[in-house]
């Protein structure tokens, strides 16, 4: 693959893009949490009903968030391409392997 297909299509794309999109998703929930602390009826409140869904939308948008975010902090530390694609998929790896760790030990499934 030559070096502009793979910044249009690559990993550092699906990278930038799942951090736009985790973040944007994010503030959704933030917003839809409050109203739905204080009591606000929206149509999203069944989603907070049963803790271990909303604890689950919370670890799938945070988790990626933050382990992308980390993956953004070391590219100024100027690592190569290549090691930028192995942290990625690393990092989404352990994200995985977190959200399914602390699902199971808060809800044992």
């Amino acid at each position: 693959m030559t070096m502009e297909k793979e910044r249009a299509y690559g990993t550092g794309m699906w990278a930038w893009l799942l951090q736009r999109i985790t973040g944007f998703l994010l503030v959704i929930y933030l917003f839809m949490h409050v109203a739905w602390v204080h009591g606000i009826n929206t149509a999203f409140n069944f989603l907070f009903v049963p803790t271990a869904t909303a604890l689950l939308i919370l670890l799938v948008l945070a988790v990626p968030h933050a382990l992308n975010g980390f993956r953004v902090f070391t590219l100024d530390f100027g690592i190569k391409e290549r090691t930028q694609r192995i942290l990625f998929w690393v990092l989404m790896l352990f994200g995985v392997l977190v959200i399914i760790l602390a699902y199971r030990s808060r809800f044992g499934g």
